[in-house]
């Protein structure tokens, strides 16, 4: 009976100390597994930084390329509209007979446009060497003379005048000033004129 006793308390010890093996064993595999779990994890949040600060650095990109854009742009307009702009005073400096002459032909329907071809060699005409002599004799000349407006001319900067065909203004030559301008004076207003546009009165 004795024998009997001793022998159930060891099988009852025996087993007890398995489930406690047991319940180690899973809590050490449960430990394990958190590791692994914790340090997929602490990968996964790495890489979700290093994509944000991918995308960060590519948004800064982005807005950099388009302001560069933008600026190029703006530059690409301005240009265009000073080409413009030049391009008008060039087309002012063809005489009026070219313009009615072109008028005559759009009207008449035809398809080609007769252009005025002036000789190169022989003497010029009466007004234009007149209107040559007299701006040299206004160069040399220290006071101011009445000139007519042949075209219209839009200023293209604060130190020039404003031009309208036809109307009279003063004009006076100023030192080191370029040959091609004069100054040019309209009641209170002033500012360079191109020689171009100006018929010289007596």
């Amino acid at each position: 009976m004795h024998y009997e006793t001793v022998s159930f308390i060891y099988m009852q010890s025996s087993l007890t100390m398995l489930c406690i093996y047991a319940v180690m064993i899973q809590v050490f595999i449960a430990e394990q597994d958190l590791k692994m779990t914790q340090s997929e994890f602490d990968r996964q949040a790495e890489i979700t930084r290093l994509l944000l600060e991918g995308v960060n650095s590519t948004h800064a990109h982005h807005l950099h390329c388009l302001n560069d854009f933008v600026e190029a742009q703006m530059t690409y307009y301005a240009q265009c509209y000073q080409y413009m702009v030049n391009l008008q005073k060039q087309l002012g400096n063809f005489p009026s007979a070219f313009s009615s002459n072109n008028n005559q032909s759009t009207a008449s329907g035809t398809a080609s446009i007769s252009v005025p071809i002036l000789p190169l060699s022989g003497p010029l005409p009466a007004n234009t060497a007149n209107a040559s002599s007299g701006f040299t004799e206004l160069q040399n000349f220290s006071g101011s003379r009445k000139a007519r407006v042949l075209y219209d001319y839009d200023a293209a900067g604060s130190n020039e005048l404003s031009l309208l065909a036809d109307e009279v203004i003063m004009v006076s030559s100023v030192p080191g000033m370029d040959s091609d301008w004069l100054m040019g004076e309209r009641g209170n207003q002033k500012g360079k004129v191109p020689i171009t546009y100006l018929e010289l009165l007596n």
